[in-house]
């Protein structure tokens, strides 16, 4: 199967969005940031990161969920990071709820005009539930 990474203009850098990359996956990312939604951020991709240099983040949130953990740090590191003109990479397991909650979230707080249609564009399944488009808006 091959590796897809939707990508959208935020805040003067770049989002991808991507179901969970496997190592081999790493260097088509091309990212300065790599953020892992999952529970749990499997080993051979930590291990592949840490060995090509990127940074990660990690912020688990349960699959369908939306998160529980503090946003407003993590927010500011990644606009910080687009605002530099960076590149950071959000996954989940396949790359839609979890992972367009907080693109969208985002793009929202960036400012972003059609923001939801924008993210639709290039990942259509991004944001899978109700309380998912409610986190992202608020």
């Amino acid at each position: 199967m091959a590796f897809e990474l939707a990508e959208i203009a935020v805040g003067g850098g770049v989002l991808g969005l991507c179901a969970c990359p496997r190592p081999a996956d790493v260097p088509e990312l091309r990212a300065d940031l790599v953020l892992t939604l999952l529970e749990e951020v499997p080993a051979g991709l930590r291990v592949a990161l840490a060995r090509a240099a990127i940074a990660q983040r990690h912020f688990p949130i349960a699959d369908y969920g939306v998160p529980a953990g503090e946003w407003a740090a993590l927010a500011h590191d990644l606009h910080r990071v687009l605002a530099q003109g960076g590149r950071v990479i959000i996954h989940c397991r396949a790359g839609c709820g979890r992972t367009g909650m907080i693109a969208l979230r985002l793009m929202m707080e960036a400012g972003e005009p059609d923001a939801l249609a924008r993210l639709r564009a290039v990942r259509p399944c991004a944001v899978e539930t109700d309380a998912q488009m409610a986190w992202a808006l608020a």
